[in-house]
Parts: structure tokens; C-alpha cells; sequence
């Protein structure tokens, strides 16, 4: 009989799809068979690679990650060499100019004089940052590719088992973890130090910011490492006791041990922690004070205390925020702050704080955290017994510590989840910033608050032409420009 025509459409349809499949696939494989799908130093009693390329497909995931922002970084540094000044920018700042009061210092023309050195500023940001990433990218192949944790588990292992002092023994496994751990941590201290190093002392020096000395430096690099240590090494501790005592649902007590503590650290954190740092003293009796305590009465805000910290002695930089739990919140007010801007535009800037926590975005946050550290510890139960993924990287299957497994499956699995859920938080940090602005304007701030920005964007020498593909991957902040063009809108809609 005659085939219909249909027939033959359909077919050679799905033998198609099915050629662009087979290709693909065979794309693929030849791909992961030139990727390393083990590590040199491999655990005694490991089997070696697994039939899932889990170290190609993290080694290839990495790899695709570091392009594409770097692609991104040269499309931003390409904006940091205009040298012409912004026209959307000089649009909405002469604006501001236009309305501002009789005998008051213009915006424009300390922006213009400023955008040079802002671009210079930024192009010396990006050209190091793209340096240091391509250090990490090289630094973290390096380790999976020489086997690098399995080494340290085992140099770990063996001093506890035989080189620590005394006589003293460490052979449990969180004991092992915590002497792999500082191995890991003082490694990543050491490397990590040049790139601080440089950051603070030639460009942050290079452009006026940096006002702290090489001592005070090293003053707060050795507190630092300690507080890691102190408070690290029971929290890490515990973890593992939970994870270890808790059965087949440990997530579930993990979830609750990780609000605990989240909610233990929000709670020392600043008023044990970064006092350590820097110091905090009352703001003076002044008209300012007065005026931020009406303001937090207009809006219900249970101020408790106000703050001034030294940040002048580490930089110049600028910044103000909040904390603080039920009715005893706190504002702290950089002294940087006080000297860059006007007492009505410093009222602008906490309206828009404010506006955050009246309009739940601190609560969602947080929220939002806590779920994703529940369901981050649930997947991380589905897949805690997958002998093949350890032994992919060089571990015992069969006795991998639960630290490594921890660590492997957030640098493997999970790092595309992680990597999407990081840019929808940014994505929805700046629907909050929108939303914390428009409650500033309807505070009847509009004008305080676009001066105010515009001179903290000067004083910071902040990027006034961003790239827009750039921006809207890593900036949890919009652009200055959109800010004011949807400031100057909404006042706009109000008259």
C-alpha cells in the first residue's frame, strides 16, 4: 500500500531530533573524555573515577562560571575607560541642580569633576578583581585536579594520630575535621593575603579610601583568625555531632541548629564581635538626634540606642544601618557619613533603612535564608550516601567524613542551584532598594535623598556608567542613574 505523506513527515522528524540528540551527546562525552575524571592522590581503598563524571562536570561547570564573568568584567571595563560623563546621568543630577535651593552647592559640575576619577578608580577595581578570579579559578583546578582534599584529610589524620605534641591523639573524626579545617583555613589565609594586601595598601591607598595602618591590618587579619577558630570550631562540632546522631531526618535538626544559630550570631555579632573592631559611642544630643528619634516614632520603630563608629579610621568610605530584635532596635551611623552629607539628607538615608524593615524586606530575607538552608540540607540527604561521588574525588567511598561530604556535594551538585538562587537574591535586593526609595519619596524625602545618593555616589567614586549586563548580575544595589529616574517619576506622579 502507498505510505501516506504524513508518515514520512513524522519519521524523518524523529530521526532528526534523534541525530541532534545522538551529536550532542557525542558533543558531550568528547568534551568530559579530554576533562580529568580523577585526581592524582587518591585515599587507599579508592576505586577511582565513577561512571558519572562528577569531577569533569564540576571542572567544566567551574570553568563556564569564570567565563562568563569575565566576559561580563570586560564588558565592564570597557564602560570604565568613556571619558565622557553619562548623559542619562547629567540629565537627572542637573535635575537636582534645577530644584534645588537658591546658594546651595551643585551636583553636576563635583560629579563631572569627579567622573575621572571614579572610572579610574573602577577600572583599577576590575582589572585586579579579574586577576584574583583567575587565580581562584586556577587555585581551586589545581586542588581538584592534584587531589588536594584527600591529601589534607590524610596529612590531618596523621598529624593528629602522630605529630601533635605531648603525646596528645586526635582520632575522632570531628577532631580530625577541625585540624583539616585550620589546615584548610590558614592554606587559604596565606594565599588569600598579597591579594588583600595589595587591595588595601596600592589601590584603596592608589584613590584616598584606605586609612588603616599595616598594624592595624595585621591586628584585625590575626582577631579575625581567631574569632574563626573559637567560634567556628564548636559550631562545625556540632554540626557533625546532628548530622551523625540525627538518622535518616538530620536535616530537619540541622535546620533548627542553623536558626539557632543564625539567630546567636545576629545577637553577638554587634555587640560582641564588632566592637572588637571598631568603636561605638552614643551620637551626641543634637538637633540630628532629635530629629532621628521623631523619625523613628513617626514609623513605630522601637529605637533603642544611636551609634557613631569609627569607620574613619580604616576609610573613608561611607554607610549607616540597623539592627537589633523585638523592641530594641539599634541604628549606627558611620562617622564618614556625618561628614559627606547634609543633617536632612543623613534623615533621607535612615528613611530608606527604615523603609526596609517597614516594609518586611529584613524579615523576608531572613526568611528566605532559612528556607534555603532547609532544603540545601535536605538535598544534601538525598545524595550523603553516594559513595561514587567521594570516590570521584579521590576519597574512600566507603568511609568518606561527613565533613568532605558536605564540602563536596556544595562545590559539586550544588553549585549551579546556589549560583541561580545568588543572582535571584540580587534580583530581588534591588526590587527591595526600588521599594525602600519609593517609602523614603513618600516620606516626603524625595529631594534629601537624591542629593544624598548623588553625594555618597562622589565620595565613594562609585561607578556612574555601569554596564548593564554587569549591573544586573552583580549589583544588589541599581545603578544610580535608575534610582533617580524612578525617584524623580514617582514624585513626579505625586503632584
Amino acid at each position: 500500500r502507498d505510505v501516506p505523506p504524513e508518515f514520512h513527515s513524522a519519521s524523518s522528524g524523529a530521526g532528526a531530533r534523534e541525530h541532534i540528540y545522538s551529536s550532542t551527546m557525542e558533543f558531550i562525552n568528547s568534551i568530559l573524555a579530554t576533562v580529568p575524571s580523577e585526581p592524582w592522590y587518591k585515599q587507599e581503598g579508592c576505586a577511582g573515577s565513577s561512571a558519572i563524571p562528577y569531577m569533569a562536570g564540576t571542572i567544566l561547570f567551574a570553568i563556564g562560571v569564570y567565563c562568563a564573568e569575565s566576559y561580563l568584567d570586560r564588558r565592564q571595563r570597557e564602560m570604565y575607560k568613556v571619558k565622557d560623563f553619562p548623559v542619562p546621568l547629567g540629565d537627572n543630577v542637573g535635575r537636582i541642580d534645577k530644584n534645588a535651593e537658591k546658594g546651595g552647592t551643585l551636583l553636576l559640575p563635583k560629579l563631572q569633576e569627579k567622573f575621572a576619577a571614579a572610572q579610574s578608580y573602577g577600572l583599577d577595581k576590575i582589572q585586579f578583581g579579574m586577576i584574583h578570579s583567575c587565580y581562584s579559578l586556577l587555585e581551586s583546578l589545581g586542588f581538584l585536579v592534584t587531589g588536594f582534599l584527600p591529601y589534607a584529610w590524610d596529612l590531618a589524620a596523621r598529624i593528629g594520630a602522630e605529630q601533635l605534641p605531648y603525646g596528645f591523639k586526635v582520632e575522632s573524626e570531628i577532631g580530625v575535621t577541625l585540624l583539616f579545617l585550620v589546615l584548610v583555613q590558614l592554606l587559604g589565609l596565606v594565599t588569600e593575603l598579597p591579594f588583600e594586601l595589595y587591595s588595601t595598601f596600592q589601590i584603596e591607598k592608589k584613590h584616598g579610601f584606605n586609612k588603616q595602618t599595616l598594624g592595624l591590618f595585621i591586628k584585625d587579619k590575626i582577631t579575625s583568625t581567631l574569632l574563626t577558630f573559637a567560634i567556628g570550631g564548636p559550631f562545625v562540632s556540632l554540626l557533625l555531632w546532628i548530622i551523625k546522631k540525627g538518622g535518616t531526618n538530620f536535616f530537619f535538626y540541622v535546620w533548627i541548629f542553623m536558626f539557632l544559630f543564625s539567630v546567636f550570631m545576629m545577637t553577638i555579632l554587634p555587640v560582641v564581635i564588632m566592637p572588637l573592631f571598631n568603636k561605638y559611642e552614643p551620637l551626641p544630643d543634637s538637633p540630628l538626634k532629635t530629629r532621628i528619634y521623631e523619625l523613628a516614632d513617626r514609623l513605630d520603630y522601637p529605637l533603642k540606642k544611636l551609634f557613631v563608629v569609627d569607620g574613619s579610621k580604616r576609610s573613608s568610605h561611607s554607610n549607616a544601618y540597623m539592627y537589633g530584635f523585638g523592641r530594641n532596635k539599634r541604628i549606627v551611623l558611620y562617622d564618614t557619613l556625618l561628614t559627606q552629607v547634609k543633617e536632612g539628607e543623613v534623615l533621607a538615608i535612615l528613611g530608606h533603612e527604615l523603609g526596609h524593615w517597614k516594609l518586611g524586606h529584613t524579615v523576608t530575607n531572613f526568611v528566605v535564608s532559612q528556607v534555603y538552608t532547609g532544603v540545601s540540607f535536605y538535598c544534601f540527604s538525598l545524595c550523603y550516601n553516594s559513595a561514587a561521588l567521594y570516590e570521584a574525588f579521590g576519597f574512600d567511598g566507603s568511609r568518606v567524613p561527613t565533613m568532605i561530604a558536605l564540602l563536596l556535594f556544595f562545590q559539586t551538585l550544588w553549585a549551579p542551584v546556589d549560583k541561580l538562587l545568588s543572582f535571584l537574591m540580587t534580583v530581588h535586593s534591588r526590587h527591595c532598594e526600588f521599594g525602600a526609595d519609593a517609602f523614603s519619596v513618600g516620606l516626603g524625602m524625595s529631594k534629601d535623598l537624591q542629593a544624598g545618593l548623588c553625594k555618597i555616589q562622589l565620595e565613594n567614586l562609585g561607578a556612574m556608567c555601569p554596564d548593564r549586563l554587569y549591573s544586573a548580575y552583580h549589583y544588589s544595589h541599581p545603578p544610580l542613574v535608575e534610582r533617580l529616574s524612578a525617584m524623580m517619576a514617582q514624585a513626579k506622579k505625586s503632584l
